[in-house]
């Protein structure tokens, strides 16, 4: 279900055009996934299981990468109109490499007996497969802004068709695993890696989407095609309540690359 490599990153690049902009900005929406409390915004909950590179906090090879990166995210929240923009926790940015069981989905399975024993041991199984011949951290370069429906983050592009292919390889291998598709999981999205940056809060009449999106246009150009590389050398089963934290325990799988 995934892209070749090169229509992935034509498709990607894509994305980062103010033409895509200026299409996708007046179809925002405010996102569930957070709730005003008092002068603040709040996660609400949403449960939920993916596969995911270190988190920002608990990633000592991206720190470089991440530091700049929260800069970004002050400095967008800074630019655009108040309220619009909810950053994410610092800690909790990252990379997700597939995405598994959300809400609905993810409370239905935790009413299969063992459902934690069996995802970690099907997980387990899947890293354990996966070639090691060409063991090597996976590079990935940000090439601009990326708009969703209800959120902002920035588009990854790997470096090499090697790359990439060892991601669809991974994706792959865990969607269609039978003993996960016993537990409900199956792709539902093509690849496009990205690290969120925050949500849309209060999208109010009035916004001036076409200077919204040249703003985003040379902030790509001066902010986030100067970003170091992005290195993925562990891919980890994490588990998340809201979209401000990602946990893990200890014996959960890990795949390093």
């Amino acid at each position: 279900m995934d892209d070749q490599f090169q229509p992935y990153v034509n498709r990607v690049v894509g994305l980062t055009q103010q033409s895509h902009y200026e299409q996708q900005l007046p179809i925002i929406h405010s996102s569930p996934k957070y709730e005003r409390s008092g002068s603040d915004w709040a996660a609400v909950p949403f449960p939920g299981c993916s596969v995911i590179a270190p988190p920002s906090g608990e990633d000592p090879v991206n720190q470089g990468f991440y530091e700049q990166l929260h800069g970004v995210q002050v400095k967008l929240a800074t630019d655009l109109p108040e309220d619009l923009f909810i950053p994410l926790p610092a800690a909790s940015l990252h990379l997700t490499l597939a995405d598994l069981l959300w809400a609905e989905n993810y409370s239905q399975a935790q009413s299969i007996e063992g459902f934690e024993a069996k995802l970690s041991q099907e997980m387990g199984q899947v890293f354990q497969d996966m070639p090691q011949s060409n063991s090597a951290p996976i590079r990935f370069q940000a090439v601009g802004y990326m708009v969703m429906a209800r959120a902002l983050g920035i588009c990854l592009v790997p470096e090499t068709e090697a790359s990439y292919e060892r991601v669809r390889l991974l994706r792959r291998s865990l969607y269609q695993q039978p003993g996960l598709l016993a537990l409900g999981i199956e792709q539902q999205y093509h690849f496009t890696a990205h690290i969120t940056l925050g949500y849309f809060g209060e999208v109010g009449e009035g916004l001036d989407f076409e200077a919204i999106a040249q703003r985003l246009v040379e902030l790509n150009q001066t902010e986030i095609t100067a970003l170091p590389e992005f290195v993925v050398q562990r891919a980890e089963l994490r588990q998340f309540d809201d979209m401000a934290a990602y946990q893990r325990a200890p014996d959960w799988p890990v795949l390093e690359f």
